[in-house]
């Protein structure tokens, strides 16, 4: 099999199951709002319910950026500083350290926000 034709098979299947994830989440939310609604639910409830779940995109942002910095040192300690060899388990712990802190971070300031 060529390499050409492999990727193809390897974007359709992602494709494939990006749609199915999407529409199998977008079935099962809109069969649970058919049965709050029959169980005598107003509508302005459930829009008020689905407003509060929303992804904070902040959130999001703050671990990318985290994630980001801790790219940018490990860039830096392996060409200019010459602190690290190129050991997959240190960069994945300072990718870890970055990450985690970012994410401390972002929960911090996401609750700071809701009280």
């Amino acid at each position: 099999m060529e390499r050409s034709e492999m990727f193809l098979i390897v974007w359709l299947a992602f494709m494939a199951c990006g749609f199915l994830g999407w529409y199998f989440s977008h079935r099962a939310r809109h069969k649970e709002k058919l049965m709050l609604i029959e169980k005598g639910v107003s509508p302005e409830d459930l829009r008020k319910k689905e407003h509060r779940s929303k992804l904070s995109w902040a959130k999001v942002g703050i671990v990318v950026l985290g994630l980001s910095i801790g790219l940018l040192s490990i860039s830096i300690f392996i060409t200019q500083l010459h602190l690290i060899n190129d050991s997959p388990a240190t960069i994945m712990a300072i990718l870890g350290i970055c990450g985690g802190t970012a994410l401390v971070l972002a929960n911090r300031i996401d609750h700071k926000k809701n009280d």
